[in-house]
């Protein structure tokens, strides 16, 4: 990284001196996945179940939590040939994540590594599979879910409201 620091002395100042924002990103970059990090979870426990099949849509187009709740949600894939994940991005964020995807691959779900306007999102997962997920709700606010493989977003998205 940088001559002298440790990338723990680095990820911190960054923290201090970037901001919530460019913090989540550089610890993106450096391993910490594509969620970015949320408050602490110390409402209640929700699940949520979404499921996906060959008509390229959600079983669900609105979810709800609670603010402040640990949110673990299970994606299943009932289609026989499609491949589907979920993702949860930033208010006003979908587009751009979805355009961003498309110029990745399968090999990285269709997601750009590190892209800091997305909250936290499911594996692309192929026919028959299922993939659970758990997440400290975002603030209180409306967030759009939607898949990303290439141009499903347009049918396959929803919206979680978080009161």
């Amino acid at each position: 990284m940088f001559k002298g620091i440790t990338r723990r002395e680095f990820i911190r100042s960054s923290l201090v001196m970037g901001g919530f924002g460019i913090g989540s990103m550089i610890l993106a970059a450096c391993g910490g996945g594509a969620a970015a990090p949320t408050a602490e979870a110390t409402g209640p426990a929700v699940t949520l179940e979404e499921s996906a099949d060959d008509s390229v849509d959600y079983s669900s187009k609105a979810l709800e939590a609670p603010a402040g709740s640990k949110i673990t949600l299970t994606l299943t894939n009932k289609s026989t040939d499609k491949q589907f994940n979920w993702v949860l991005a930033k208010p006003g964020k979908m587009f751009s994540v979805a355009t961003n995807g498309s110029a990745e691959s399968e090999a990285t779900g269709y997601l750009k590594p590190g892209d800091p306007d997305i909250i936290v999102n499911t594996k692309l997962i192929k026919p028959g599979a299922t993939d659970t997920i758990t997440f400290s709700a975002p603030p209180a606010g409306e967030y759009q879910f939607f898949c990303t493989f290439p141009g499903y977003f347009i049918r396959m998205n929803g919206k979680l409201t978080i009161k």
